[in-house]
């Protein structure tokens, strides 16, 4: 409670400090165009926004941006929340022993700054000022007394959220000793769903025939992560684990508790790793590599990143390498977001075209951050002439972000959301699984009919402008589409159709041989162990999935789901230490698809 007396008197000093003169001159010193303060990305305005609520009739109504036309005739002295963000500041530094608290540094630095304020401004250290003024602008926005973070959650349209601006994530504002991420899940604090106490287990059993089995996964799993040779992953809530441990011991089946906190590791994927994280024996984790260090470029491969930065990455790539790069918009998103795939081609018209997408489960993070990552590796080694001569014979057209609105849905309110954000008005549940929603065995095995169910097939198939927007430039790819790939997580393989039963494919024998040159790679590349067969095989009856559509529709030579990391360790919350890893695993299966083809 003390550090909230300390935030007040820090406005009061600020505010003390502005001169007694006119008033406009008060907020012109903060507002001019040549500074880095005033772009900053709160209240649409700068820091001169936030003296506004500190002294609001000190400044002439109409003085600065659009004012709503509803609220300008009631109050001359609205101002609009558009834009605003509420920050989470993770502080890296070095701290005492017996402070364990990250929030203590931030406090303490504080603090100082209150010692040292009016000594810098006696001398005219006016940057320090700026920076004590941005750093509790930033992050004590709700703490304000003039300023509630549900009403601010409230004005944003979740539609428009993928517009937020990103300049203030260039603004070096803190120190060097100190890292800072954009932890936007506790924007809408009071809306996050939570997981507290929930576990992931692993069950040591596969026959799910067995009525002991089915029994325990009906009362007791709250969902199945999934189902590999070596048993089944499921999540147990809170209030059923003391239960399903007991029901373990009268049964005798075997488990491991993989997570036994699932916010504890939710929180674990909103970190950033430092250089200082980092495996020094392992070659993969090298944040030096020339194609991670993009400049302009807001991703780092350090943390996972807002579908904004993926954007504004593509943009980049296609900036940079424009004599090889093109941006196709094939749809927006119920939300409207744009559905962009990144074209990467030496323009022959005789190469085939390889189309990869990842993402489309919206709790998977790991797959649009190691795609984006092997795509900055391909084009940064072919414009230096070090690429594969195999693949720069290729048409690349990416999708990195197959499902931008559950993406951002499990950014910002629920990290375990899968499905897109489409509503449905009967049950008042939202979201349809995209990887249901084809038209090949649509609505059979392996898919719900239930809207409020993470498998829900949607109300008919294509019912989602994102699966209409891929099968129609799939389908304008029908001649030369060599290859589709979709990469996902998890569970470490690599399946081929067909997902809705146990059939086999006329090429099964070419889509075996591929997919065992890829396995091999991976060991020799990080010693990593993949599995391979039939999508059912595999991963059991996945009805209606985007990869049994291509196979069926249209007949390229390949056609792979790739599930990357884990076997179930970490499970859909993999740490950010493995990007770089799983990035290139995602590079080496699209050179080896790319030799093949050839």
């Amino acid at each position: 409670m003390h550090y909230a007396y300390a935030y007040a008197l820090l406005a009061v000093a600020v505010s003390a400090w502005l001169p007694q003169s006119e008033a406009t001159r008060r907020y012109d010193f903060f507002a001019r165009t040549g500074d880095n303060l005033v772009r900053l990305p709160f209240f649409g305005g700068g820091v001169a926004q936030l003296l506004r609520y500190l002294r609001p009739m000190e400044q002439p109504g109409g003085g600065m941006g659009r004012r709503s036309a509803l609220r300008a005739s009631l109050d001359e002295n609205y101002v609009s929340y558009r834009g605003a963000q509420l920050w989470k500041l993770n502080f890296n530094g070095t701290r005492k022993l017996g402070d364990s608290s990250p929030d203590a540094q931030f406090n303490m630095m504080l603090l100082l700054a209150l010692w040292l304020a009016p000594l810098a401004t006696a001398g005219g250290a006016q940057w320090l000022l700026w920076r004590s003024v941005a750093v509790p602008g930033l992050t004590t926005l709700p703490e304000l007394w003039t300023l509630n973070s549900s009403e601010l959650y409230e004005a944003t349209f979740e539609s428009l959220q993928w517009l937020s601006p990103t300049d203030l994530r260039r603004f070096d504002f803190l120190s060097p000793s100190s890292t800072y991420q954009i932890n936007r899940r506790y924007r809408n604090d009071a809306s996050v769903i939570r997981y507290y106490g929930h576990q992931l287990w692993k069950l040591h059993e596969t026959r799910l025939k067995q009525p002991k089995l089915r029994a325990f996964l009906r009362h007791f799993g709250s969902e199945v992560w999934n189902v590999n040779q070596d048993g089944i992953d499921v999540i147990i809530e809170h209030k059923n684990v003391a239960a399903a441990q007991q029901y373990m011991k009268q049964t005798a089946f075997s488990y491991n508790i993989m997570i036994d906190d699932l916010e504890t590791a939710i929180d674990e994927t909103y970190t950033e790793i430092n250089e200082s994280d980092t495996d020094q024996d392992n070659p993969l984790a090298n944040y030096s590599l020339p194609w991670l260090n993009r400049e302009g470029v807001l991703l780092t491969w350090r943390r996972y990143h807002d579908q904004a930065d993926m954007q504004q990455f593509l943009q980049n790539v296609l900036e940079t390498h424009s004599e090889l790069a093109e941006i196709v918009q094939i749809g927006v998103t119920r939300n409207k977001r744009p559905l962009e795939v990144l074209r990467v081609s030496n323009g022959n018209p005789n190469n085939f075209a390889v189309f990869v997408d990842a993402g489309m489960q919206a709790r998977d993070w790991l797959s649009p951050a190691a795609l984006t990552y092997a795509i900055s590796k391909l084009t940064w080694l072919w414009d230096h002439g070090q690429v594969d001569k195999a693949m720069r014979h290729i048409d690349w057209y990416f999708l990195p972000l197959a499902n931008p609105d559950g993406y951002q849905h499990s950014r910002l309110t629920d990290r375990l959301w899968t499905k897109n954000r489409s509503y449905d008005t009967a049950t008042g549940c939202y979201g349809v699984n995209l990887d249901r929603n084809f038209d090949y065995s649509w609505g059979e095995a392996g898919a719900s009919s239930n809207p409020c169910k993470n498998l829900y097939r949607g109300a008919k198939s294509f019912s989602e402008p994102e699966t209409r927007a891929m099968r129609s430039f799939l389908l304008g790819m029908r001649d030369y589409l060599g290859a589709y790939v979709s990469f996902g997580g998890y569970g470490q393989a690599i399946t081929y159709p067909w997902g809705d039963a146990d059939y086999v494919t006329s090429n099964q024998r070419q889509l075996r041989h591929t997919a065992r040159q890829a396995i091999l790679n991976f060991r020799r590349l990080n010693h990593a162990e993949y599995s391979m067969g039939s999508s059912y095989r595999q991963k059991l009856a996945r009805s209606g999935n985007a990869a049994d559509w291509v196979q069926q529709h249209i007949e390229p030579q390949f056609v792979y789901n790739v599930f990357l990391k884990d076997q179930g360790r970490y499970g859909y919350l993999m740490p950010p230490h493995y990007i770089l890893e799983s990035g290139e695993e995602v590079y080496e299966f699209l050179k080896t698809i790319a030799q093949q083809l050839q």
